[in-house]
């Protein structure tokens, strides 16, 4: 948080190595991005761990956060990472998120998110993150009044035993490509409040309501092509409701090896932090 607090006009990487905790991080609730711009906060090996507190960006941009182990937080805003506008351009990647399995957690609002975003927050990527073991998993917009259009791509996330908001999204665009699903309590992709989001070669197995619209006044869309659903129950749309194309280049992997390539490939330990 000092380096944070006294990072002059020059970008600012932020080496991890080690656990920070609340205990050595005397009076604070949360490690605060605000009011900044340009800073990467990156694990420095397998072992940089954020345990029971979290990372909040707001009012920054040009932010990075990169394979970093954060779980368990339930002081401050009770997000893993949280990122409220005004908020542009960051890149989540490489992370490993968790608190505790939904099927034992008895109060489901102990935790919040795992990566929330909320308000004029825009230009997101989350990548390579492996969310686990968690009920309140990626909310997109903090109600159904929070009506923005934040622009976000998950792609070649690992999610398992998570219970839903896998991401729950209102309003704007977005795109979710090349994820595996494994073993949800509840719902799935969550398509709210007119949001557009393309949907494609993702891998669902063993899910329940893989995608759809849940718990909003009004329905969002979805633009889905070539999922794959395995052993899948509930709502699995094969027909898109709308037409989204994402306004950059990329390179899908075919869907049959999405399970393989996430999960060999997401979470803390697999890459150089240092190298973009």
């Amino acid at each position: 948080q000092n380096a944070i607090k006294n990072k002059g006009t020059e970008p600012l990487t932020i080496f991890v190595n080690g656990t920070i905790t609340p205990a050595n991080s005397t009076g604070l609730s949360k490690i605060d991005v605000k009011e900044t711009a340009d800073i990467s906060i990156l694990g420095a090996g397998s072992g940089a761990e954020f345990n029971g507190i979290g990372i909040k960006i707001w009012k920054a941009n040009n932010i990075i956060i990169r394979n970093l182990k954060i779980h368990h937080v339930n002081i401050g805003d009770k997000d893993c990472i949280g990122i409220e506008g005004p908020a542009n351009n960051v890149w989540v990647d490489h992370c490993e998120l968790y608190c505790t399995s939904p099927a034992t957690q008895t109060n489901v609002d102990l935790y919040d998110g795992l990566l929330d975003a909320k308000g004029y927050s825009e230009y997101i990527t989350v990548s390579w993150v492996y969310f686990h073991d968690h009920w309140k998993t990626s909310l997109v917009g903090s109600s159904d009044s929070d009506n923005y259009d934040r622009k976000i791509t998950y792609h070649h996330n690992y999610i398992k035993n998570c219970n839903s908001r896998l991401p729950s999204y209102r309003f704007g665009t977005g795109h979710v490509y090349n994820s595996y699903y494994a073993s949800p309590d509840d719902t799935g992709i969550n398509c709210r409040m007119g949001a557009k989001l393309r949907i494609e070669n993702n891998y669902f197995e063993n899910f329940k309501d893989p995608i759809g619209f849940w718990y909003s006044d009004a329905t969002g869309y979805w633009d889905v092509k070539n999922n794959m659903f395995v052993n899948c129950t509930g709502s699995q749309p094969t027909v898109s409701t709308c037409s989204f194309i994402p306004p950059y280049s990329y390179t899908l992997d075919a869907v049959a090896d999405v399970k393989s390539i996430v999960t060999a490939g997401a979470g803390v330990g697999k890459i150089d932090p240092s190298i973009y």
